[in-house]
């Protein structure tokens, strides 16, 4: 078997770049709706960031996480952004994309994870997938909820809608009465209390926690 040298490696992973930078370049001609300064501001970054990204080469490679950002915004499929040679090092079949529950607006609406961290997902409906974003005394903290789960199963972690508000709060059964359920919010600004369980209203169930992973 040929070995592929170091230089020629190098090589060839510049011309695929480029090649991306191209395609993105056509594919954002193609669709009048967003220019340069848009979308750099939609990926959370400075006006000239796409522009010195696609002409200067600065960076070499978009971020993953801005790569299916803008995949998301121009619909394209993720792959189409993303250069052979990386294809080997981070398959992208293994990355999920997820919207934010909150919004619609683009500006920080969707983020990328492992699908190795959902364990518990059901992949074949991935339109159940979201993530919600809680502030708290210690720094911000992503949750991934599953919406088809709207109901309780066991005692855990789940998400709830109150007044046009979603919030996160612990459930179980009570333990002094059993028509009714045991409601702890994550937040500890606010206070535990109890519901009927007839009246209880799931909105998704907690898949995933974590913070600090998405910030850039």
């Amino acid at each position: 078997m040929n070995k592929v040298s170091k230089n020629d490696f190098n090589y060839k992973k510049d011309i695929e770049n480029d090649d991306i930078r191209e395609k993105i370049k056509i594919i954002i001609k193609r669709n009048k709706e967003y220019n340069l300064r848009d979308l750099s501001r939609t990926l959370k970054k400075n006006d000239a960031y796409l522009q010195q990204y696609l002409f200067r080469g600065t960076p070499k490679i978009l971020p993953e996480e801005y790569r299916h950002r803008l995949a998301k915004i121009l619909n394209v499929n993720i792959t189409e952004l993303t250069p052979n040679w990386l294809k080997k090092f981070s398959p992208e079949e293994e990355i999920v994309t997820i919207k934010n529950i909150e919004t619609d607006s683009l500006d920080n609406n969707y983020i990328s994870i492992s699908q190795k961290l959902l364990f518990d997902a059901d992949f074949s409906k991935l339109e159940n997938l979201f993530f919600f974003q809680t502030n708290t005394n210690k720094g911000m903290v992503t949750t991934i909820v599953d919406v088809g789960i709207d109901k309780y199963t066991k005692p855990d972690l789940y998400l709830l809608h109150d007044k046009k508000n979603f919030f996160l709060a612990y459930i179980e059964k009570s333990q002094v009465n059993n028509s009714k359920m045991s409601i702890k919010p994550y937040l500890e600004t606010f206070y535990p209390f109890h519901i009927s369980s007839e009246i209880l209203k799931v909105s998704g169930k907690a898949l995933w926690q974590g913070s600090k992973i998405f910030q850039k």
